[in-house]
């Protein structure tokens, strides 16, 4: 039980040098990368995409031959660096979705503060003006509005680069 969980852990590995494997090594890694793959399904994608004729891939499939390094750069190139690609489509999402989750909440933070200042007093009011410089909430301001226009968000870019 252990080993399993070990493996599920354990990052795909699909190494570039075929030389190393042994057929059943070389099977066992082509139908692990074709069962992750989400844009190829069956060995007959892959032989279309490769160029390679279906016997062989399937031959390759089942260990009964083992492909020349020329045939596993192509079958690599096909099924790990697609995923590989994916995967950091993947993490930026991941990560984009996580920068709106914090921008959300900063968002709703600053909201109950500007309702604060203008619910108070001018007195209070001048004293924010005193601790936070207009030309800063005018470029927040600015870049805020700006990334909901990318036109607006071109030239955005060109002025605060040239302004710095």
């Amino acid at each position: 039980m252990a080993e399993n969980q070990e493996n599920i852990l354990k990052p795909f590995e699909f190494p570039s040098d075929v030389k190393q494997l042994s057929k059943e090594e070389c099977a066992k890694i082509l139908r692990k990368a074709l069962t992750l793959s989400r844009k190829y399904k069956t060995q007959a994608d892959i032989s279309k995409i490769t160029n390679i004729n279906e016997k062989s891939i399937g031959d390759y499939f089942t260990a009964r031959n083992k492909p020349s390094q020329e045939r596993w750069s192509l079958l690599r190139k096909a099924l790990f660096m697609e995923g590989q690609r994916e995967s950091l489509t993947t993490k930026r999402v991941y990560e984009t979705i996580h920068s709106i989750e914090r921008f959300k909440a900063v968002l709703f933070l600053l909201k109950d503060e500007l309702e604060y200042f203008k619910d108070s007093t001018s007195d209070n009011r001048k004293l924010l003006k005193e601790q936070i410089p207009g030309k800063e909430v005018g470029y927040i301001v600015s870049l805020l509005s700006a990334l909901y226009d990318e036109n607006q968000l071109e030239i955005f870019k060109n002025f605060s680069n040239k302004s710095k």
